[in-house]
């Protein structure tokens, strides 16, 4: 189990990783996933190869807060605030941005969310999927912390419906399971999100060519782009070397969309099938794989502090 948590938490953070020098970038697909260095002008291209993106800055806020106990909401828009007023976001979702931007403005750090459909919180779904047994209890807090920046609906079904897939697959390692997880979840709070993600599945069961189907999905920044792109990968590629290479070139929105595929992959299979000479560079590698262990016991952890022991 502790295999596939870190393999869950790493594989995400690595995957924004490898997707950070392609953001915004056209589709140039490669099997064989390398940190790498975006060009000149890029926004990106302050940081290092194995750096990650402002999706593993979210992870790593996030984490922290749950694996020292119960969500506080109050406690996530602080640290967002603070990261955006000391300039140190990563190319921030512009979501994020204009959020951070209203709670500073307005001093209402809870209730400035945009309503916008950008994939900027989608990485929220890897430390909830962890750090929560208890599904229904996941799926209240979850909410509540994509409203701190995201309001609209299709974001809160994509976030609650990547997280029960990573969840279901941490706990029963059925691959089906996980994705009838996340159907039903877009199914019941946004049919539109729901259609999506069926046509990338049909899509894939085509055999279309990859990039025609990257073409007809969409890779842009846009959760409807974001999510069935990220299942049509994940259905297609069931190596994690190929699939994180694969995800990771697919330009737009590629550090979001390969997070995604990272984490999959890691909670399927564990840390054991990331590609073993990548993880040293990786950026805090060590930290995010003690914060995975803490995630795995925070219950624990809640119980014995609400007994006093």
């Amino acid at each position: 189990m502790l295999n596939r948590y870190k393999g869950c938490l790493i594989g995400a953070i690595l995957g924004d990783a490898l997707g950070m020098p392609h953001e915004t970038t056209t589709a140039h697909f490669s099997i064989d996933p390398t940190f790498g260095k975006a060009h000149k002008g890029h926004p990106n291209h302050n940081l290092l190869p194995g750096q990650y993106t402002d999706d593993g800055q979210l992870i790593l806020i996030a984490s922290r807060i749950l694996a020292e106990g119960a969500w506080d909401n109050t406690s996530y828009a602080k640290e967002l605030l603070k990261t955006y007023t000391l300039q140190k976001f990563r190319y921030p979702d512009g979501t994020i941005f204009a959020a951070c931007k209203k709670m500073e403005k307005s001093e209402n750090l809870t209730g400035s969310g945009i309503y916008s459909d950008s994939a900027g919180c989608i990485g929220l779904a890897v430390p909830f999927a962890l750090a929560y047994k208890d599904r229904k209890e996941m799926a209240k807090d979850l909410l509540s912390a994509c409203m701190v920046t995201h309001t609209h609906p299709g974001v809160h079904a994509a976030v609650i419906g990547c997280a029960l897939l990573l969840n279901t697959l941490l706990e029963t390692s059925d691959v089906e399971a996980g994705f009838a997880a996340l159907r039903t979840a877009a199914e019941n709070m946004d049919p539109l999100l729901a259609g999506k993600i069926a046509n990338g599945v049909r899509i894939e069961q085509t055999g279309m060519p990859t990039p025609d189907a990257v073409s007809i999905l969409g890779n842009s920044s846009s959760i409807y782009h974001t999510l069935p792109l990220a299942v049509f990968f994940c259905r297609r590629y069931y190596i994690p070397r190929e699939l994180l290479g694969i995800s990771s070139t697919c330009g737009g929105n590629a550090d979001t969309v390969s997070l995604l595929c990272g984490a999959f992959s890691g909670a399927r299979f564990g840390i054991s099938s990331i590609p073993g000479e990548l993880i040293p560079t990786l950026e805090r590698a060590g930290i995010f794989a003690d914060l995975a262990e803490k995630l795995m016991n925070r219950e624990v952890k809640i119980l014995d502090e609400e007994s006093g022991e």
